[in-house]
């Protein structure tokens, strides 16, 4: 090998050790933001503790009024919706 070629190495493995630096640099600084957004997200949102229900917590089937006939076809019925003969019983779902 030449005395250029030999230098073109040198300098290439000096660039690869930068890009290689940096690259590292950004990877570890966007951790340290990921970590940090967690954190403060969770802060912001406050604890879920057993005395704070979820969202799904909250939510409940509508109760029907008259009896059970809401107009809204449920499974095995039919009743209510005028759509065809009723399948399964006639008796609302409890």
């Amino acid at each position: 090998m030449d005395r250029a070629t030999q230098e073109q190495a040198s300098n290439d493995r000096s660039d690869n050790k930068r890009a290689f630096r940096w690259g590292a640099i950004a990877v570890a600084v966007l951790v340290v933001a990921a970590l940090g957004y967690n954190m403060v997200s969770h802060e912001r949102a406050g604890p879920l503790g057993p005395e704070t229900p979820t969202a799904t917590q909250q939510r409940r089937a509508p109760t029907p009024d008259s009896g059970g006939t809401s107009g809204a076809a449920g499974p095995g019925t039919a009743a209510g919706t005028n759509t065809g003969a009723a399948t399964g019983t006639s008796e609302p779902r409890k």
